[in-house]
């Protein structure tokens, strides 16, 4: 079986883009640590990498930082330009887009063949990666609720028995890691996340492969939603150059990121579609 989070840990130790040995490297031990910079929101998308300060803050010399520059830049986390130096990648509308298509995609059909083929213990797995989700969202700790839904969704795939849609899924969703997180830090995102991810066990557990898709297709929908208002709302503020890279900043956007409302339809709209289905089908 799979480690139980292969999407973070994958992500973090290289392991996801054919790395992560046994015994890393001068080399490899930075670009994990740039990693995790760039998860936690330390290096920012767009954010200029300045390689005196770098080689200072992690103890190493400039051609193993640039080494890792390289390794990052074949990973598309990083950008380096000629004569302007290296910059954490940014990610545009229409990119966020296409990643978030071909994830839908490709986990949709690993959902559709789980609900397939799941069995009692299967889905008991899945309640418990829930309830460490809804636990992290209580706790207000958006890398625990990255965590369970990552778990979640790898054992997902682990049961789906293709391993090479895996590897694509993890190297597509590397690149969403810091927006991904810093939409949990608004709890409506997370609170909608958790009921469209409820919404996939319990296709699941109806052997419903096709609603199964649906739901997963949906909750990726959602996510794509955020990634887009996020990256809006921070391209309108425009923040200053010494206030881009501190954390607060994120906080800020995020909490201005809002989810969408979802209204009940009331007692009038019900019987208006109950007519328009009744006079399509006469």
């Amino acid at each position: 079986m799979p480690h139980k989070d292969a999407y973070v840990d994958g992500y973090i130790d290289g392991s996801a883009f054919g790395g992560g040995s046994a015994t890393p490297s001068v080399a490899e031990q930075l670009v994990r640590k740039l990693r995790i910079a760039v998860l936690r929101g330390d290096l920012r998308p767009g954010q200029k990498l300045k390689e005196i300060e770098l080689c200072e803050q992690y103890d190493v010399s400039r051609a193993t930082l640039r080494e890792g520059f390289r390794i990052l830049e074949s990973e598309r986390l990083f950008e380096l330009i000629p004569n302007r130096g290296a910059f954490v990648a940014r990610l545009g509308i229409k990119e966020i887009e296409e990643i978030h298509d071909i994830w839908a995609m490709l986990t949709g059909e690993a959902v559709y063949r789980f609900a397939e083929r799941c069995n009692a213990q299967d889905l008991k797995e899945l309640e418990t990666c829930v309830g460490k989700l809804r636990r992290g969202i209580e706790a207000g700790q958006p890398l625990a609720q990255m965590e369970a839904t990552n778990r979640f969704f790898n054992f997902i795939h682990s049961r789906s028995q293709n391993r090479m849609r895996h590897e694509m899924i993890i190297g597509l969703v590397s690149r969403l890691m810091f927006l991904r997180a810093q939409s949990l830090l608004n709890q409506g995102w997370s609170l909608l996340y958790a009921e469209e991810i409820e919404a996939i066990v319990a296709a699941a557990r109806n052997k419903s492969p096709n609603d199964a898709r649906f739901a997963v297709k949906r909750h990726i929908a959602s996510v794509c939603a955020a990634a887009k208002q996020i990256i809006l709302i921070a391209e309108r503020k425009k923040p200053a150059i010494e206030d881009a890279a501190k954390p607060e900043r994120a906080v800020q956007i995020v909490q201005r990121a809002k989810p969408p409302v979802h209204k009940p339809q009331t007692q009038r709209a019900k019987g208006r579609a109950s007519a328009t289905r009744a006079s399509t089908s006469a």
